[in-house]
């Protein structure tokens, strides 16, 4: 089986890349990318320009896994025109190769893409808040319509709030928290703190990915989320305490009620992850990684 990765640069590809070439063999791995990876099977194309390539290039290839994309690092590049359109651009033009052996799409697309709800499941309405999660949606589609078209099968799977190490090339709540941990720094608590959020660590994400290249799925589209939410308080207090870190916790009063993210993940057990890792090895982890990073040089 060979197989095409987009997206290896990123967070969630650089890890898939690794276990997708342990998996399978390197050569039978292909990463389309803007810039040659060491150690991997490249095909190069600066600036997300496709239309310069054979478009014969793939014919051999009986997995597309699209994890490329354009993710915003903050709210506000969620709307970044260009960049969000980008998504969309990029996508039509890979789905333009001719791909004679292609048998499965993976395309991994977002939580962003749903309406605000309470719990969040595969039936939840879309109804995306930003022009981020719109293309991510729009996608979906054309995924969907070349799947149809070509008679293959295909799986999109809606990542949710992923950690582990590496995320912190995202400016989130929870790798920003680690950080200042880790540095001593003062951390702050807006309002109380109830709100709830649910993680998945990396490896379960890239668990699922691999497990989706071999598994028929009833239902294409599956939520890749962690299923026991924990309070904002009660985490900086879980970081706090495996980081073994003295810091002062700062209130800052809001007058802004952050909302909930909760997520059903019942579908995602029953197909491709059975098992979750334990959210407090995966923040010890994650935690380790960041005092190593962020130690001095002299140090490390």
């Amino acid at each position: 089986m060979k197989i095409l990765l987009t997206g290896a640069g990123g967070f969630v590809g650089g890890h898939l890349l690794q276990r997708l070439m342990l998996k399978y063999g390197a050569d039978n791995v292909v990463v389309l990318s803007s810039r040659a990876l060491e150690g991997a099977q490249c095909v190069t194309a600066p600036d997300y320009e496709l239309s310069a390539l054979d478009k014969s290039l793939f014919n051999d290839v009986d997995v597309l896994v699209h994890a490329g994309a354009y993710t915003p690092k903050n709210a506000r590049q969620a709307s970044d025109l260009q960049r969000c359109g980008l998504n969309v651009s990029v996508t039509q033009e890979l789905l333009g190769f001719e791909f004679l052996r292609l048998k499965k799409v993976i395309f991994t697309s977002t939580l962003d893409v749903y309406a605000s709800a309470d719990l969040i499941s595969e039936a939840t309405p879309v109804g995306p808040a930003t022009l981020y999660g719109a293309s991510k949606l729009y996608c979906e589609k054309m995924i969907e319509a070349f799947s149809v078209e070509r008679g293959i099968s295909h799986a999109i799977l809606r990542l949710g709030h992923i950690y582990g190490p590496g995320e912190e090339a995202y400016q989130k709540m929870l790798p920003l928290t680690i950080a200042n941990v880790v540095l001593g720094h003062p951390v702050q608590l807006f309002g109380s703190g109830e709100e709830l959020r649910s993680f998945i660590y990396i490896d379960d994400v890239v668990t699922s990915l691999i497990n989706a290249v071999t598994t028929e799925l009833a239902s294409p589209i599956v939520n890749v989320v962690g299923g026991s939410p924990v309070s904002i308080k009660n985490l900086i207090e879980k970081i706090i305490h495996i980081a073994g870190q003295a810091v002062d916790v700062i209130p800052q009063p809001t007058t802004v009620k952050g909302r909930d993210f909760v997520f059903d993940n019942n579908l995602l057990k029953r197909t491709l992850l059975p098992t979750e890792f334990d959210f407090e090895q995966g923040l010890a982890v994650e935690i380790d990684y960041m005092k190593r990073k962020l130690a001095p040089a002299s140090a490390r």
